[in-house]
């Protein structure tokens, strides 16, 4: 069984890993990744990259529900 969680979730547990890390340079640097990056997607300016999701142990998965018409 899986968690289903939502956008908010996701940035939720992102910004408790960064925060384990001291500061958005300090994650980026020890993953390997821009810092502008990290800012970006913390700011809403682009989605959470596939990446950076793995990272947080999270992955991305769209679904369809039947709905009684």
């Amino acid at each position: 069984m899986t968690d289903r969680l939502d956008r908010l979730d996701a940035f939720r547990i992102l910004r408790e890993k960064i925060k384990e890390y001291g500061s958005q340079r300090n994650f980026a640097k020890a993953h390997g990744i821009r810092e502008q990056d990290v800012s970006d997607v913390l700011c809403s300016r682009r989605p959470i990259p596939k990446s950076m999701l793995a990272i947080i142990g999270l992955r991305h998965v769209e679904y369809f529900e039947r709905v009684e018409a």
